[in-house]
């Protein structure tokens, strides 16, 4: 049974620029040090890239080949996971432009298997901390 989460987040970033943050997943161990480990692209065609990402969460090393689609007209983008922990999770990142900035809306459908009942905490503060870096790496670019 997956476990839900979302987020919403502003950043004074324009929405252009937060357009392009988000389609280079190569620097996500660059913005989230204490999670992203390291993401190899496999594969981009078009707007869409297949990564594998290597992770740490609670001590513990993850591993996930992951799908990121990215739709420009929709302004959003969907992570799905597609092999590795995690497998079956979904990410859905809309971005919202507002007179100050964008408006990013982070939600997540993750399947944790057994480990689900033990790990659902930290992992919500995770999610929480990677959106928040997020905002603060755009504000800053």
């Amino acid at each position: 049974m997956p476990t839900n989460f979302e987020v919403t987040k502003q950043t004074k970033a324009p929405l252009a620029k937060a357009m392009d943050y988000y389609f280079h997943p190569e620097n996500l161990p660059k913005f989230h040090p204490g999670f992203g480990k390291d993401v190899k692209v496999v594969s981009s065609e078009g707007d869409t890239i297949v990564l594998e990402q290597q992770m740490e969460m609670m001590g513990r090393k993850l591993h996930a080949k992951n799908k990121l689609t990215r739709d420009v007209a929709g302004r959003k983008f969907e992570v799905d996971t597609l092999e590795g922990d995690g497998r079956g999770s979904k990410i859905w990142i809309s971005l919202k432009e507002t007179p100050s900035g964008t408006e990013i809306t982070t939600k997540a459908s993750m399947e944790f298997g057994a480990l689900g009942f033990f790990i659902k905490g930290p992992a919500k503060s995770n999610f929480e901390k990677v959106a928040d870096e997020d905002a603060k790496a755009l504000d800053t670019l």
